[in-house]
């Protein structure tokens, strides 16, 4: 019986799968999920395979080798143990001489990130900085403030020696990027869809390798990975309104080949110029066959073989668990297969396409201001709101010595 995520990283040798949550929250998740098994044969065979997902103190035995984390899920993940958190916060407002929402909030989002470092820190240690690390995103307010976005990245950068700082794909990301890798500090390059913002990001990384290079620090346990987020990509609206102007019919199938497709092409530059940069996978999606898809995971069985990290949110891994018998293989050089080139020429009469897919479709001023981009600052932005106001709440809990805090 096919284990999915397992054949996806024997068939690539270089392939990894990270957990796009907190390691803190996956017990809970994996008791849900299996709390949904239709039989108990189902539940057994989920366990077996989840018993083995995700085990940082058992680095051999774990599928699992690094946690993508960010300000929504860091929110998603306090909101969903709101009691747990409660009296934390609050011991935070109390041991601050002068505190307030922002500098509480801060705090809250670094022991968020520090937990989750600690937690994976055994895989980190035993496997010489190879795996077992977590990306920590920075504030999204600040992705287009340089100066801002290099203080916080220098902050979380000290909290543990495998978190990785997690950088906006902006111009001024890359900038922050460039100053970040100089340092032999490890990145990963977020908010990215498109092919020129993955060689402005090869450009600030080789760049402040060099530098640090020069300057002697030691890059042995650096690393840096370029987020390419596919599932979002597909569900920029512009595209179809771009071909529904153009009356061109694209299928669920057609969008799904725009998203691999600038993947295809970011990793043939990657192995074409041995740029020091992996990509990684997120916002990954099983395929409707009501939609008329014919695979499992279009993102998973067309990136088949390559060296790629796939980050996988709960709901995808519980997706692929119910539905892992409709895979029939993998095809280990599906990486390096073209589109097909019908439906490449359709896909390019698309503005929002050619930009992304043109490694110089955009200039690095226009990448806050692309479709997805702005769509998915938009849900982070949300979701940090909500983490913003429960730490704002716990101040107005507070006994009322406490209340005129909220006032400064």
């Amino acid at each position: 019986m096919p284990r999915v995520l397992e054949e996806l990283q024997r068939v690539g040798e270089s392939a990894e799968i990270w957990w796009d949550s907190s390691p803190l929250d996956f017990p809970t998740w994996r008791d849900r999920h299996l709390a949904t098994a239709p039989d108990t044969l189902t539940k057994k065979r989920w366990r077996d395979q989840l018993d083995c997902f995700l085990c940082p103190s058992e680095p051999d035995r774990s599928l699992v080798r690094g946690i993508t984390t960010n300000p929504s899920l860091v929110a998603q993940s306090v909101m969903a143990s709101p009691e747990s958190w409660r009296q934390d916060i609050q011991e935070l407002i109390r041991y601050q001489l002068t505190p307030d929402v922002e500098s509480t909030f801060a705090l809250v989002y670094e022991e968020a990130l520090r937990r989750a470092a600690r937690e994976m820190l055994p895989m980190w240690q035993a496997s010489n900085g190879r795996y077992g690390w977590v990306s920590g995103q920075l504030d999204p307010r600040l992705m287009l403030n340089a100066d801002l976005m290099l203080e916080q990245a220098l902050r979380i950068a000290r909290i543990s020696p495998n978190l990785m700082v997690k950088v906006p794909g902006t111009r001024q990301g890359y900038e922050v990027i460039r100053q970040l890798v100089a340092r032999g500090i490890s990145i990963n390059s977020t908010l990215s869809y498109t092919v020129p913002q993955f060689t402005a990001c090869a450009e600030a990384v080789e760049t402040g390798l060099k530098k640090a290079h020069e300057q002697g620090i030691d890059t042995g346990r650096w690393r840096a990975v370029f987020t390419h987020m596919i599932g979002r990509f597909g569900a920029n609206p512009d595209l179809r309104y771009e071909a529904a102007i153009r009356g061109i019919e694209l299928s669920q199938t057609d969008v799904r080949w725009g998203e691999v497709a600038i993947l295809k092409r970011i990793h043939t530059l990657i192995q074409e110029n041995g740029h020091p940069l992996k990509p990684l996978l997120s916002s990954l999606e099983v395929d409707d066959p009501a939609k008329g898809s014919s695979t499992l995971s279009m993102h998973l069985e067309q990136t088949a073989g390559g060296a790629i990290a796939y980050t996988c949110k709960p709901r995808f891994v519980g997706d692929v668990l119910r539905r892992e018998d409709e895979l029939a293989a993998f095809d280990e050089h599906a990486i390096d297969q073209a589109v097909p080139a019908d439906v490449l020429e359709k896909l390019l009469w698309l503005p929002s396409f050619h930009r992304a897919y043109d490694p110089t479709g955009m200039d690095p001023e226009e990448f806050a201001h692309y479709g997805s981009f702005i769509a998915t600052y938009a849900e982070v932005m949300a979701n940090t709101r909500k983490l913003i106001d429960f730490v704002a709440h716990q101040f107005q809990t507070l006994t009322p010595s406490a209340q005129p805090l909220l006032l400064s």
